[in-house]
């Protein structure tokens, strides 16, 4: 696939927030409480029956055991490493990963991006608990990847051009094979919608929008070089011949370019050299979470969380 790479489950939310400029150091959070429940204490009432864990616990482990066991068992794993390395976090760092949270939510606007935040955590069962365990995680990641952060001038300029250079807009078609895509493209030349065949041939993610993407910048390094080398080599309004990026052949049609501001690098430097230093933590708190908690380190014992654990998406193979 070609779209934009994101950090892996196991980190949730809070590690694909940009840097906050200009902002006070929020209070401490609260930590969240942990209730230890036992199985045959009632949990509920239901038409005037007494429900308990046991009554929900199979349930429960199936519908959302892979990701609580993956999320337990990272914490143990991250807790274990800090230790070794004599890190800790104080309540401070964990305010500044829920400030970090927030300002990605809606930058410039604390009070939508506190009205976000509240839906996404009602959508991702974000209660007290997963949450704080959540800032906490991503808090020590974060600084156990720390002296491993390298930022050279080329990724500081990617990071300016993303946020102020030229973008271009494009659509674009996957398959897996160069016969596949040739017989795409030639349905399109002789006058088939870029967009309608998108929706009914394209691999990719973004085949439901009719292969629509973001804007993409010449040196955004979130994107691969091939399929970038490819956007800016064309004139807007043209169609590619099929391309390979990444093992899938591209077909890719330019809508538009959008220009870029008035920020010039230097101007622009402070604030890249932020963008780019979170988005390499990123990429190396995902790493090392993958690698304290391998994909085929969990063993269910279990059945129902057996069943969890292999049907979890993220237990299969990643692109």
């Amino acid at each position: 696939m070609i779209h934009q790479r994101v950090p892996g489950l196991l980190l949730l939310l809070a590690t694909s927030s940009p840097a906050i400029v200009g902002c006070e150091t929020p209070p401490p959070a609260t930590p969240a409480t942990v209730t230890e429940i036992a199985s045959d204490r009632p949990i509920a009432v239901v038409d005037r029956t007494r429900m308990n864990l046991d009554d929900v616990r199979a349930g429960l482990l199936e519908a959302a055991g892979a990701v609580i066991v993956r999320e337990r068992a990272l914490d143990r794993a991250i807790a274990r490493e800090a230790a070794r390395r004599d890190i800790e976090v104080d309540e401070a760092a964990i305010a500044r990963e829920r400030a970090l949270l927030v300002e990605t939510l809606s930058a410039g606007d604390p009070d939508r991006a506190e009205l976000l935040l509240t839906e996404l955590r009602r959508s991702r069962g974000l209660g007290p608990v997963r949450f704080a365990s959540l800032l906490r995680r991503n808090a020590l990641l974060r600084l156990l990847v720390a002296d491993d952060v390298v930022l050279d001038e080329d990724v500081v300029r990617g990071a300016w051009d993303k946020a102020h250079g030229p973008r271009r807009v494009c659509r674009v078609i996957a398959l897996r094979d160069l016969r596949s895509a040739e017989g795409v493209r030639r349905r399109i030349l002789a006058g088939e919608d870029f967009a309608v065949v998108a929706v009914e041939t394209s691999i990719d993610a973004s085949a439901p929008r009719g292969g629509r993407l973001a804007p993409v910048s010449r040196l955004d390094p979130s994107w691969p070089v091939g399929f970038r080398r490819a956007l800016f080599e064309l004139e807007p309004g043209a169609l590619s011949e099929s391309f390979p990026v990444e093992g899938r052949m591209l077909i890719m049609e330019v809508l538009e370019e959008l220009p870029g501001d008035e920020i010039t690098f230097e101007q622009g430097r402070a604030a890249a050299e932020r963008s780019a230093r979170l988005a390499a933590e990123r990429l190396l708190m995902d790493r090392l979470a993958r690698r304290l908690v391998p994909e085929a380190g969990i063993e269910p014992l279990d059945p129902s969380l057996r069943w969890s654990l292999e049907g979890d998406p993220s237990t299969q193979l990643r692109r």
